[in-house]
């Protein structure tokens, strides 16, 4: 076979031969291409690609560790904290009481429930818009300390805190979230 090749070979002029390598070539370029450097260029670029991105997720997650460690802490503490909570009681019960014994409410005073909202089935927060009126600043203090800190610890979301004239009453408007516990379950 190799004979028969070297005399073909030899049977054609310069120009033929100069055409068969350029064909040669063209046809092993065009075939081999894609098959063997089209893949591997692909490999590199997508290589290229994960490495970029692996380098982008190296360079937040210590941060996104230390964020994540704060908040678990975070979590653990208010835990913690509702751990203790009383919330078998219904807040209004207890908001009541903390307006008569607490905040010691120099006459009437309004709480007004708001529709709630279900947290994870365990749990559904009330809302309460609360005015009343009391005789010293005292008696206040400790009753929004009992509100914020006590047996069963309500978030206020507003506070409007409002002494007109000489007189001795403080007018007070605010607005609570207490947690209640769901019966049905």
């Amino acid at each position: 076979m190799k004979e028969r090749f070297k005399k073909f070979w030899a049977q054609r002029t310069p120009r033929e031969r100069v055409v068969a390598v350029v064909a040669a070539l063209f046809i092993g370029f065009t075939t081999l291409y894609p098959m063997l450097v089209e893949p591997v260029l692909t490999a590199f670029a997508e290589q290229s690609k994960q490495i970029e991105s692996f380098k982008k997720t190296y360079d937040v997650t210590p941060d996104t560790l230390d964020r994540y460690s704060k908040l678990l802490a975070r979590r653990k503490d208010i835990e913690a904290f509702y751990n203790q909570a009383d919330l078998s009681a219904d807040p209004l019960s207890y908001l009541e009481g903390l307006l008569k014994n607490t905040a010691q409410a120099a006459g009437s005073y309004n709480v007004t429930p708001r529709e709630g909202i279900q947290l994870g089935g365990k749990y559904t927060t009330k809302f309460f818009a609360v005015n009343f009126q009391t005789g010293s600043y005292e008696n206040l203090v400790s009753f929004l300390n009992a509100v914020t800190s006590g047996k069963q610890p309500m978030l206020i979301s507003q506070i409007n805190i409002d002494k007109r004239g000489a007189g001795e009453t403080i007018n007070v408007q605010l607005e609570v979230s207490g947690f209640e516990a769901n019966t049905k379950q």
